[in-house]
């Protein structure tokens, strides 16, 4: 699998992990990984959108400053430029990269993008657009920050 680069946790698909550990960490797409101890707790999940990974973490606590990470992993397909970003479900505008990556080709990855943020209560998701094929935006699956 490849390696997202969220600093804690590990998990098998379908299946919440509580629990920390050093290890780097790549949900299988559509599962959930977590640790709950300490101003340090952690989520991820990964959303599988065909042609590769959508994932987002996040480390830190509601109420305090923390990180969101936002990274694609491209398996199949033709080859991409993409940009990356991630928005609250409660509303409020999309946070968007500068950056555009690519070409992504299969077995290329953006690596993983950080926001250094305030963590809301709620939840938050991943979003890609491809640029350059009237900018589709995709939205991966939601994970909730630690309270």
């Amino acid at each position: 699998m490849r390696a997202f680069r969220g600093a804690l946790g590990v998990v098998a698909a379908g299946a919440l992990t509580l629990g920390m550990t050093n290890a780097p960490a790549h949900a299988a797409a559509g599962s959930a990984t977590g640790g709950v101890a300490g101003p340090n707790a952690y989520v991820q999940r990964c959303t599988n959108l065909g042609n590769g990974d959508l994932c987002i973490d996040v480390t830190g606590k509601a109420g305090r400053r923390g990180t969101i990470g936002v990274g694609y992993w491209k398996r199949r397909g033709d080859s991409v430029h993409v940009r990356l970003g991630w928005q609250n479900t409660t509303g409020g505008k999309a946070n968007w990269s500068r950056t555009v990556h690519g070409p992504l080709l299969p077995g290329m990855s953006t690596g993983t993008e950080k926001w250094g943020t305030y963590l809301a209560r709620g939840c938050v998701f991943p979003l890609l657009e491809v640029v350059g094929r009237g900018n589709p935006t995709l939205k991966g699956r939601e994970v909730c920050v630690p309270s």
